[in-house]
């Protein structure tokens, strides 16, 4: 079974300035797809809970999709791409695209592995160059949303089942893997991986790199608008 080196990146306060999801919400209340106030006080009432407990994934799922139940691929996929280049791009951290071009000139196999939805995560990920790029599934039915998840989300050991489903795919095995996250809930893919590197750590994050003697990456450079790789 032929090896690979491994370079997986987390995307929201890892790579990007803010949370995707978070962003597209926010998105959807400008474009009248939600009501919202009570959209935004559902939101902020889960984001307290996940901060204090960890993210109810089904909760959040069935808030942010619902938005999308009976819209066509089509326009949805419209509209994220206009998000995507207005409100996502200029986001990205500066040092993001020099992270991965050094990855890409030392010969590793990058990929992107995001508890974000994935028709979010997906253009995002193109647009930083990646080819390998997860999200959390995201059901559609006869070329349209039906508001609800699909399979096991990209999220907690989910990465890390994510990330092994892809290796069998390929037949491979991680001669040496580096992750990079900002959060704690992905401990499961950081004590996966060869080479931990917690990046713009959260708190609960500092705390256990501090412990286990991680170095810790911050990008603190203003985000710079790229052409798209």
């Amino acid at each position: 079974m032929p090896g690979a080196n491994l370079a997986i990146f987390d995307l929201d306060h890892t790579l990007l300035a803010g949370d995707c999801s978070q962003l597209w919400g926010e998105h959807m209340q400008r474009l009248g797809w939600v009501e919202a106030q009570a959209f935004a006080a559902a939101h902020q009432a889960l984001m307290a809970d996940y901060h204090e407990r960890g993210l109810d994934m089904q909760a959040y799922l069935a808030l942010t999709l619902a938005p999308l139940a009976g819209r066509s691929e089509r326009e949805v996929t419209a509209e994220v791409a206009l998000f995507v280049q207005e409100h996502i791009v200029p986001r990205l951290y500066a040092q993001s695209w020099d992270l991965l071009d050094q990855h890409r000139r030392a010969g590793d196999e990058l990929l992107l592995i995001s508890a974000s939805e994935d028709f979010l995560v997906a253009p995002i990920g193109r647009a930083l160059g990646f080819r390998h790029i997860f999200g959390v599934p995201c059901e559609r039915r006869d070329g349209r949303f039906t508001g609800r998840g699909a399979g096991e989300p990209t999220y907690g050991q989910g990465k890390v089942h994510c990330l092994e489903r892809w290796l069998a795919s390929r037949g491979q095995h991680a001669t040496h893997s580096t992750f990079y996250s900002d959060s704690h809930n992905d401990l499961p893919l950081l004590e996966w991986v060869s080479q931990p590197v917690p990046t713009n750590p959260n708190a609960q994050l500092r705390q256990i790199a501090a412990a286990r003697g991680w170095a810790c990456l911050q990008l603190d450079q203003p985000p710079r608008r790229r052409a798209q790789a």
